[in-house]
């Protein structure tokens, strides 16, 4: 099933899926604010991204109680991750006012603290929902400079001149930076990518 026909028939207003993730959403609306998606559309687009990585080319006998049945399942995997992620905010409130000296977390595999890696995967949450609004020759470029290619290699993969490539990157990192200036991330961080 093609990602845009999955949109169409699951996740556009008034189909069944899109009532279904509603209905959910606004019966744990106080538990989902306070938590990761203090909007609707990033509850919608978070089970929309989780549903687009299954392999609909399988044999299912019937694809629209399969995707109905993921959709909520998925709805129920968000209450979850927001009951734990509460938990963990309550705790923490919890130890800072038991002892006097801050509580230093530290993850030995990573050596950031949670609050950094909690910032970078909701920073990655919105990258990609911000990949939901181009096109695919622009994703895949900007995968590439995510990855850190070269722009040897990606002219060569694009098919691309260095003068068209070089364009088009730097309108891509202007909608990157205008994007991420618009959810409220600071303008200092995105300064460099708009030259």
């Amino acid at each position: 099933m093609k990602l845009s026909d999955l949109n169409t028939n699951y996740f556009a207003k008034g189909t069944r899926g899109y009532l279904i993730i509603s209905r959910f959403y606004y019966k744990y609306h106080d538990l989902f604010e306070k938590t990761i998606f203090t909007d609707f559309n990033d509850f919608v687009n978070q089970i929309f991204l989780n549903i687009s990585g299954i392999d609909f080319s399988k044999e299912i006998r019937n694809l629209e109680a399969y995707i109905i049945g993921t959709i909520k399942i998925q709805c129920r995997v968000q209450l979850d991750k927001s009951i734990k992620m509460k938990n963990v905010v309550a705790e923490r409130r919890i130890e800072k006012y038991e002892e006097e000296e801050p509580i230093v977390f530290e993850i030995p595999a990573k050596g950031n603290d949670p609050e950094e890696l909690f910032d970078l995967q909701e920073m990655f949450l919105h990258l990609n929902l911000f990949k939901l609004q181009l096109k695919q020759s622009d994703v895949d470029l900007l995968n590439y400079l995510i990855d850190e290619k070269s722009r040897q290699e990606i002219a060569d993969e694009t098919q691309l001149n260095f003068n068209t490539l070089d364009t088009r990157i730097r309108r891509l990192r202007i909608k990157v930076a205008d994007y991420f200036k618009n959810l409220g991330y600071s303008s200092s961080d995105f300064d460099k990518f708009e030259k």
